[in-house]
C-alpha cells in the first residue's frame, strides 16, 4: 500500500464530529465515513464513462524495430495517428485524455475501497486480539503488586510474555505504513525530532567513537586495518562503504551491487552479482562482515557489521576522507568529502548547504541519501554549473556535470519504514546536466507519478532503479534512449498498466524486474511481452499479470519460449480485468485484484480463473538457459506439460508460491525418478496440492537439496524442521 493512500485515511475516532469548512456546504446526514463517500464518487464517475465511453481507434500506427518512426505520439495521449485533418486529431486527442483520466479514477476508486474495507476490518482484528490480553495481564500485575511473587519472574510468567509480545508484534506487522505528520519543510517528521530509520533514529555515534585516540589502541581497530591494507584499491571502497549505514543494520546484496556498479569498482569480464558475491565472501571469511541469518535463505542476500567493526571503518573513512558524516558526540551532517561523496542525512534539508550556491556541486561523484525524507534539494545543486564559478552562461554554453556518477535519492532499505517524498517532481529537469550518470535510484519515493523527459538525456546510465515507487504511472517513451541501460527495476510500481513500445529496442538491457502485462487495448502503443525477445542480453525477467480473457497460462510461456538468454524468470498473477462481452458498446466493465505474497502467516490471494479458450497455443519448450522459475498465485488446477518435473532437465530453482486449484505436478506419479535437475523446491500457499515426500524427492525431483513447504498442508511425511525446511547433507548451514 502506497504510504500517501495510508496518510489520507480519516482518523475514524477522532473525527467524528469536525467542522465544517467555511467553503463546505455539508448536506444532511453527511458524515465521514469513507466508504459512503467512494460510492457517492463512483456512481458520479460511472455516469461520466457513460457519457464519455471508450471510442475504437480508427486507424493503427506500426512502429517497427528496424526502422525507428519518424514521429512519435504525444506524450499523454494513447490515441494513434489518424489520416485525418488536423483537427480531427485534436479532437480526438482530448476525447482520449477524458476517458483515459475517467478509467484512471474508476480505478483508483475501486482500489481505495478495498483499502478502507481492509482496515476497517484490521481495526476489527486488532481490537479484539488486543483486548484479550488485557484480563492475564492484570492478573500478573496483581500478583506482583501483592507480593505473590518472587523478586524474578517465573518461566511460566516469562512464556506467557513471551507469547504475548509476539502475538501484539504479528499484529504491527499487519498495520500498513502511516508516515508521521511532517513538522516543518525541509525539516524533520517527528514532533521530537527523533525520526525513524529502519525504525529507529540515526542519533550521535556510541561511546566507541569518542575519543579516536582509545579506538585505535583497541586490538580489533588495528586487526580492522590490517585486513583493510590487505585489500584491493577497490575492495577497499567497497568495505568502506559500509561506513554510511548505521552499525548492526541489514544490508541489502543487490543494493551494493548497484552502487558499486555506479562507482565503476566492479571488475570487467565477470557477471556483477558474482563478483559481490565474491567481494562479500571475502568480506566474511576476513571476519569484517557476518551474513544476517535466514533458514529460509539458501545463501545469504543481507549483511551487516558488528560496532566494534563499522566503528573501525568509520574511522578510517574519515581518515582517508571518503565518507564525511560523522562527529564526535553529535548527530551525523550533510558534507561534501575530501573524495567528493555527499551523504544526506536527517535535516539534511535544513542545513546551509542544502542550498546551491552552499555546496559545490561541480566535482561530486556520488550522492546518497542515509536517511533524508525531502530529498528534493539535491536536485538544485544541478541546476547550472557551479564548477565553472559563473552564475550565468552564455546562450552558447551547456551546463553539465561529468563528475557525477551516482544520485541516489531511494530508499536503501527493503523495508519501508522511512517515508520519502519528492514535494516538487518538476526538479527531475535538473537530470539532464548530469550527462555520465550511471547509477540513478529513486526507490521507495512517493508523489513521482512519472519520469520528466530529462532521463532520456542519461545516455550512460546503467541503472534505473524505480522500485516501489507506487504513484508512477508512465515510464518515458523515449526510452530506448538510455542506450546503456542493463538494469531496470519498476518492481511494486502498481500504478504502471502499461511499458513504453520501445521498451524492446533497449539492446544493453539484461535485467528487467516488474513488466507489466495488461489488459490495454491500444497494443500499437505499448510493448508486449513477446517483443522482449528483441532483448539478446536479457538474462532476467520478473512479469506482473493484470490481463484475463485470452492470456493464458500456455500463451505465457509460448511467449517467452524463445527468450535465448533469459536465466531467471518470476511471474506473478495479479489484478486481472474481465471485459463484459455481452456489453461491448458500454466499454469494459473491470473487476480489480491486487495481490500481496506475504513469505509471513498471511494468506495468498489470488484472480479468478478463467474460461480457457478452444484453441489455445501450445508452447513447445522453456528458454534453454533457464535455470531458476517463480511462479506466484499460479491460477491453474494443473501444470503444464513442459513443467512436468520429468522435462525439467536444466532448471535448477523451481518456486510455486501460491495457487489453490494446483493439485498436483502432473497427471501420474511416475514409476521411476525422473531426470529432472531441480535442486532448490519452494512450496508455499498450495493447500491442494497433494504428494508425499517419497514421492516428492525419490521420483519427481531425485536431485532435490532443499525443500521450503509452508502452509501446504497436503504435501505430506517430509522431513522438515519447524519452520518447514529441509536441508540435504551437502547444503546444511
Amino acid at each position: 500500500m502506497a504510504p500517501e493512500k495510508s496518510s489520507q485515511q480519516p482518523d475514524m475516532e477522532t473525527k467524528l464530529k469536525p467542522e465544517p469548512k467555511q467553503n463546505q456546504e455539508p448536506e444532511a446526514g453527511d458524515d465521514l465515513d469513507p466508504e459512503k463517500s467512494i460510492k457517492k464518487i463512483r456512481s458520479i464517475v460511472e455516469a461520466l464513462h457513460t457519457m464519455f465511453p471508450p471510442q475504437p481507434v480508427q486507424v493503427k500506427l506500426r512502429l517497427s524495430r528496424s526502422i525507428p518512426p519518424t514521429s512519435t505520439l504525444p506524450p499523454r495521449s494513447n490515441v494513434t495517428l489518424a489520416t485525418a485533418t488536423s483537427a480531427q486529431v485534436e479532437t480526438s486527442l482530448k476525447h482520449d485524455e477524458s476517458e483515459n483520466s475517467i478509467h484512471k479514477l474508476k480505478r483508483n476508486l475501486r482500489l481505495l475501497e478495498e483499502d478502507v474495507a481492509k482496515l476497517r476490518v484490521l481495526n476489527e482484528v486488532v481490537g479484539e486480539e488486543v483486548s484479550r490480553h488485557i484480563v492475564p495481564l492484570d492478573k500478573l500485575l496483581q500478583k506482583v503488586e501483592k507480593g505473590t511473587t518472587k523478586t524474578q519472574l517465573t518461566k511460566g510468567m516469562k512464556k506467557d510474555l513471551e507469547d504475548v509480545n509476539k502475538k501484539i508484534f504479528n499484529l504491527m506487522c499487519q498495520v500498513p505504513l502511516l508516515p508521521n505528520k511532517r513538522k516543518k519543510p525541509g525539516g524533520l517528521d517527528s514532533e521530537d525530532g527523533e525520526v525513524e530509520n529502519n525504525g529507529k533514529g540515526i542519533e550521535c555515534l556510541p561511546g566507541i567513537h569518542v575519543n579516536d585516540e582509545d579506538l585505535k589502541r583497541l586490538a580489533v581497530f588495528r586487526k580492522v586495518k590490517e585486513k583493510f591494507i590487505e585489500l584491493t584499491t577497490e575492495r577497499k571502497i567497497c568495505l568502506l562503504s559500509f561506513a554510511v549505514f548505521p552499525e548492526n543494520q541489514e544490508v541489502n546484496r543487490t543494493m551494493l551491487m548497484y552502487w558499486w556498479i555506479g562507482e565503476g569498482i566492479l571488475p570487467d569480464g565477470i557477471k556483477p552479482e558474482d563478483a559481490v558475491k565474491g567481494i562479500l565472501k571475502e568480506f566474511m571469511e576476513k571476519k569484517l562482515i557476518e551474513p544476517v541469518e535466514n533458514k529460509r535463505k539458501v545463501e545469504p542476500n543481507c549483511y551487516k557489521m558488528t560496532p566494534f567493526v563499522h566503528s573501525s571503518v568509520v574511522l578510517i573513512s574519515e581518515e582517508i576522507g571518503l565518507f564525511s558524516m560523522y562527529q564526535k558526540g553529535k548527530t551525523p551532517r550533510m558534507k561534501h568529502s575530501d573524495l567528493k561523496k555527499v551523504c544526506l542525512v536527517e535535516e539534511s534539508s535544513s542545513q546551509p548547504e542544502a542550498k546551491a550556491k552552499k555546496m559545490p556541486a561541480g566535482d561530486i561523484e556520488t550522492v546518497f541519501n542515509v536517511s533524508e525524507r525531502f530529498p528534493d534539494f539535491a536536485f538544485k545543486w544541478f541546476s547550472e554549473d557551479q564548477s565553472s564559478g559563473k552564475k550565468k552562461f552564455s546562450p552558447l554554453s551547456k551546463t553539465a556535470y561529468k563528475m557525477l556518477k551516482v544520485f541516489y535519492l531511494g530508499r536503501w532499505e527493503r523495508t519501508a519504514n522511512r517515508h520519502i517524498e519528492v514535494e516538487n517532481p518538476e526538479l527531475m529537469k535538473y537530470l539532464k546536466h548530469m550527462t555520465k550518470l550511471k547509477l540513478l535510484s529513486f526507490q521507495g519515493i512517493s508523489r513521482i507519478e512519472r519520469l520528466d523527459d530529462a532521463v532520456c538525456k542519461l545516455r550512460e546510465l546503467i541503472i534505473l532503479d524505480l522500485r516501489a515507487c507506487y504513484n508512477l504511472e508512465k515510464l518515458p517513451d523515449k526510452i530506448d534512449s538510455l542506450k546503456a541501460l542493463t538494469y531496470l527495476d519498476i518492481t511494486d510500481c502498481y500504478m504502471l498498466d502499461r511499458m513504453p513500445k520501445r521498451l524492446s529496442w533497449l539492446d544493453n538491457l539484461e535485467v528487467l524486474k516488474g513488466f507489466v502485462v495488461s489488459d490495454a487495448t491500444d497494443v500499437e502503443t505499448f510493448c508486449l511481452l513477446d517483443e522482449l525477445k528483441h532483448l539478446k542480453k536479457l538474462r532476467k525477467l520478473s512479469i506482473t499479470i493484470n490481463k484475463g480473457g485470452d492470456f493464458t497460462v500456455f500463451q505465457l510461456f509460448v511467449d517467452i519460449q524463445d527468450f535465448s538468454n533469459l536465466e531467471k524468470l518470476k511471474v506473478a498473477w495479479g489484478g486481472i480485468n474481465e471485459h463484459n462481452k455481452d456489453k461491448p458498446t458500454a466499454g469494459p466493465v473491470k473487476k480489480f485484484f491486487r495481490t500481496v505474497t506475504l513469505l509471513g502467516n498471511s494468506p495468498v490471494t489470488e484472480p479468478e480463473l478463467h474460461k480457457v479458450p478452444k484453441k489455445d497455443p501450445v508452447p513447445s519448450h522453456l528458454p534453454k538457459k533457464l535455470v531458476k522459475l517463480d511462479l506466484q498465485c499460479f491460477p491453474e488446477a494443473e501444470l503444464p506439460s513442459l513443467l512436468e518435473p520429468g522435462k525439467l532437465r536444466t532448471l535448477e530453482k523451481l518456486y510455486i508460491k501460491g495457487g489453490t486449484k494446483l493439485t498436483g505436478f502432473g497427471k501420474s506419479v511416475p514409476e521411476k525418478p525422473t531426470e529432472c535437475s531441480v535442486k532448490v523446491l519452494r512450496l508455499k500457499f498450495l493447500p491442494r496440492l497433494k504428494v508425499e515426500w517419497r514421492e516428492l524427492r525419490e521420483l519427481y525431483f531425485p536431485k532435490l537439496e532443499f525443500l521450503d513447504k509452508y502452509q501446504s498442508p497436503q504435501v505430506s511425511f517430509c522431513p522438515c524442521d519447524g519452520i518447514g525446511i529441509w536441508r540435504g547433507k551437502s547444503n546444511q548451514l
